[in-house]
């Protein structure tokens, strides 16, 4: 009984440690090379219902700010 309870903690832990280190892929970084304006796109299905736009100087919002969110960057 103790051998197995062994092998399950090891089981779990070693699988907690590789989801651990798996890189994020949520928000990209932005691309190399100067100042980005950096846009937050919402969406509702495919339609874009809103958008944040900062960077370059030029904060600003327009329309419904929730939804599905897509992350872009666009030089100044």
């Amino acid at each position: 009984m103790r051998i197995k309870q062994g092998i399950i903690a090891a089981t779990l832990i070693a699988g907690t440690l590789a989801v651990g280190s798996t890189p994020a892929h949520a928000i990209p970084p932005p691309p190399p090379g100067g100042d980005n304006l950096t846009v937050l796109s919402y969406y509702d299905g495919e339609t874009l219902i809103g958008q944040r736009w900062f960077g370059c100087s030029q904060p600003g919002q327009w329309g419904i700010l929730e939804g599905v969110l897509k992350i872009s960057f666009v030089p100044c």
